[in-house]
């Protein structure tokens, strides 16, 4: 069983979730994946915690390149670093910014905008109705 986003759930709920782990101990396996992993103290004893890190930004330009020579796409190394630089480590987010650059502008160019896929978009959708609550909006 893999519950993501774990550290949301409830008191009770963990509580509960203590309940089976220790009433069914060595019968399965659950993972628990979260943020913050203060939150699960009501079963953090009875767990393994094993942290993961973010990819660094030469691991993330690592991809990006894999990606690129895989799709034969020629992606300038420069280009790569300045992707993982605005994704903030988040792999995901590297990956969508070079696919949503690629549909822009390709072949790519010296200071080629990096966007960051529907993200942004949705972000000045949410800007354009909070300033403006009409109908027309």
């Amino acid at each position: 069983i893999i519950l993501c986003e774990a550290d949301k759930l409830s008191t009770d709920a963990l509580l509960y979730m203590r309940w089976l782990l220790e009433r069914y101990k060595g019968l399965n396996k659950v993972f628990f994946c979260c943020s913050d992993v203060s939150k699960l103290q009501p079963i953090k004893s009875l767990c393994t915690v094993i942290q993961l890190l973010p990819p660094s930004k030469q691991e993330i330009v690592e991809v990006l390149e894999f990606i690129a020579e895989q799709e034969g796409i020629q992606l300038p190394h420069q280009l790569a670093e300045k992707i993982a630089d605005n994704s903030k480590n988040n792999l995901r987010q590297a990956i969508r910014s070079f696919e949503a650059s690629r549909q822009m502008n390709y072949p790519f160019v010296e200071g080629q905008v990096i966007l960051t896929g529907w993200e942004d978009d949705i972000t000045n959708i949410a800007t354009k109705i909070i300033e403006e609550q009409s109908p027309k909006q």
